[in-house]
C-alpha cells in the first residue's frame, strides 16, 4: 500500500508501569507507516476512534467558574496518575490546577496550600497562570528541575518560557525565554532518543492564496531546555499581538503538520499532542485537534484526529476519520474536543484524557452565562490507533520484510464473529517459506491482543530466528492492529 505522503531512562520508566507478562520490550509492528504494506488488494488503513468513558473532572470550584479550559496533561508518575489542567475564574483569570487519582476514574483536587486565591490557600492551584504548556517529567534534568512546563508568555521580551519544578507543584521561571517567538497553543516537548535532542512542537502560521492566516505545527530540535534558542525575530517577522509583543512563527522552524487540499476549506490544525509511543518509542503518535472555522480566525468547532510517524517529522493522517468527536447537542461537549498528551498503559488498554465544551471556539459570551468544560477518560486498545481492515469481500496484503526476533508470531487482531484471518511467511523475495505458508496456516477467529499464529506444524518459529521475512495476510471482515514476535 503506497501513499505519499527518549532518553533510555524515560523508556524504562514507561515500560516499568506494565505488567510483567506484557510484551512491552518486543518490537511492535504497527501500521503507522502506510508504506509498510507493500502489496495489497481490497484492504484499507482505518483510524479507530477512542472510546469515551467517564467524565472525571467537572468545574466545581470558584477558580473554575468560567470554564475548565482547553489543555491538560496527565502523567503516570510512580503508579499514581497526576493531572494538570487549565481553569479560568469568573473574571477570566487563568490558572493551572492539579488533580490526582489512584485508579484513573476517581480524581481528587487536593488542597495544596501553595497559591492564595481570594484570601485563602485552600485550593488545588500550583502557581502557573499561562494556558499553553505541557507538564513534562525530564529524566535528564537535575532533581530540582525534574518537571518542566514550556508555555507562551504574551509580554514584552516574552515568547516560549520554561518553568521548572522538583515535584510538579512548586514552580520557578527561567530568567530568559527559551524561544523568543510566541506560540499560543499547547506546546509539547520530550526527549527524542532518535535524534539525541529535545523535540519541541509549537504553533506556526502561514498565509495562503486566499490571504487568510492558517495555523500550522512546527518542530524545533533543542540540545538543551535551559539554553535559549539563537533564532530571533527580525523586522519582517509577523506580529499578531502588536509590535511590543513576541512575533509568531512562520518559516523559522520546519513545518510538520498543516491542513491541505484534502481538508475542507477554511480549516486548520490547532494542536498536535505528539509523543513517542510508550510501548515502542520507535513510533511517534499524535492526537491533533482540527479547527473548522466559521470566520477568518476565531470561531468554529474542533475534533481530534490521529496521526502517526516513524520520525516525528513526516506525519500520516490515514483516512482522516475522527479519533474523538464532539458529542450530541446537550452532552456538554458538542462544540469542541481536545486530547491531552501522554498515554497511560494499563494491561491491554491505553487511557487518555481530553476536554470537551458545549461552546464553540471564540464564543466567550456563552461561558459568561453557563460554566463550560469537562474532562473525559478515553480508552483505546493497545496499538489500536490504526488497523489494516479486510472487508466483507475478502482481501490480502504483504508487508515489508521484518526480522524474526522471537519464537512465536503474535497478532493484535479482531476478526469479529463472521470474519477470519490467515497468516503466512514469505522470504524477502516473496516466496513462501516451507511449513509457514498461507496454505499451512490455521484460520484465526478471535479478538485478542496476543493471538498466536499456528501452522500445521505448530507455532514454533525458532528455526527462523534472525531471518528476514515478509508477513502475508489473507482475511475477511477482520482488523489487524499490529503484530510482534513473542516469547
Amino acid at each position: 500500500m503506497k501513499t505519499s505522503s527518549c532518553h533510555f531512562l524515560t523508556i524504562l520508566a514507561w515500560l516499568s508501569i506494565l505488567p510483567l507478562s506484557s510484551p512491552a520490550q518486543a518490537l511492535r509492528h504497527l501500521f503507522l507507516d502506510p508504506a509498510f504494506v507493500e502489496q495489497s488488494k481490497n484492504v484499507a488503513l482505518h483510524v479507530n476512534a477512542a472510546q469515551q468513558r467517564e467524565t472525571v473532572i467537572r468545574a466545581d470550584k470558584p477558580w473554575e467558574q468560567l470554564m475548565i479550559s482547553l489543555f491538560l496533561t496527565v502523567l503516570d508518575d510512580g503508579g499514581k496518575l497526576r493531572m494538570w489542567y487549565i481553569c479560568r475564574d469568573k473574571n477570566n483569570i487563568p490558572n493551572v490546577a492539579y488533580a490526582e487519582s489512584k485508579d484513573g476514574i476517581n480524581w481528587i483536587k487536593p488542597n495544596l496550600g501553595i497559591v492564595e486565591y481570594e484570601g485563602s490557600k485552600d485550593n488545588n492551584l500550583v502557581g502557573l497562570s499561562s494556558l499553553e504548556g505541557t507538564v513534562y517529567r525530564d529524566e535528564r534534568a537535575r532533581a530540582e528541575e525534574r518537571y518542566c512546563y514550556i508555555t507562551h508568555m504574551l509580554e514584552k521580551d516574552g515568547g516560549m518560557v520554561r518553568f521548572h519544578s522538583p515535584d510538579g507543584l512548586r514552580w520557578k521561571r527561567d530568567a530568559e525565554p527559551l524561544v523568543k517567538f510566541g506560540a499560543d497553543s499547547q506546546a509539547v516537548t520530550f526527549w527524542d532518543e532518535r535524534v539525541g535532542k529535545y523535540a519541541l512542537y509549537l504553533r506556526g502560521w502561514e498565509q495562503r492564496a486566499d490571504t487568510y492566516l492558517y495555523r500550522t505545527v512546527v518542530r524545533a530540535d533543542l540540545p538543551s531546555l535551559t539554553s535559549p534558542v539563537s533564532m530571533l525575530p527580525n523586522d519582517t517577522s509577523r506580529r499578531l499581538w502588536g509590535k511590543e509583543n513576541p512575533a509568531v512563527i512562520d518559516t523559522e522552524f520546519p513545518k510538520v503538520l498543516a491542513t491541505d487540499e484534502k481538508d475542507p476549506p477554511n480549516s486548520d490544525v490547532y494542536t498536535i499532542s505528539a509523543q513517542p509511543y510508550p510501548l515502542d518509542p520507535r513510533w511517534y503518535v499524535g492526537f491533533p485537534s482540527f479547527f473548522q472555522r466559521v470566520d477568518a480566525r476565531k470561531k468554529g468547532r474542533l475534533d481530534v484526529q490521529f496521526i502517526g510517524s516513524r520520525d516525528g517529522f513526516q506525519w500520516h493522517r490515514y483516512d482522516r476519520e475522527p479519533y474523538a468527536s464532539p458529542g450530541m447537542v446537550g452532552s456538554g461537549s458538542e462544540g469542541m474536543v481536545f486530547m491531552g498528551p501522554h498515554l497511560v498503559v494499563r494491561g491491554d488498554e491505553l487511557w487518555q484524557y481530553g476536554t470537551g465544551f458545549y461552546s464553540i471556539h471564540g464564543d466567550s459570551e456563552s461561558r459568561k452565562h453557563k460554566t463550560d468544560g469537562i474532562i473525559f477518560r478515553y480508552v483505546q486498545r493497545v496499538d489500536g490507533f490504526v488497523s489494516l481492515d479486510f472487508g466483507a469481500g475478502g482481501g490480502s496484503a504483504v508487508t515489508q520484510p521484518v526480522k524474526v526476533d522471537g519464537p512465536q508470531l503474535a497478532l493484535n487482531v479482531d476478526t469479529a464473529v463472521l470474519g477470519h484471518l490467515q497468516v503466512g511467511l514469505l522470504d524477502p523475495e516473496g516466496q513462501p517459506i516451507a511449513g509457514f505458508s498461507l496454505e499451512d496456516a490455521e484460520i484465526l477467529r478471535t479478538n485478542s491482543t496476543r493471538a498466536i499464529v499456528k501452522w500445521k506444524g505448530g507455532s514454533d518459529m525458532s528455526a527462523l530466528k534472525g531471518r528476514d521475512v515478509r508477513i502475508s495476510l489473507l482475511g475477511v471482515r477482520s482488523r489487524l492492529f499490529s503484530f510482534y514476535f513473542a516469547e
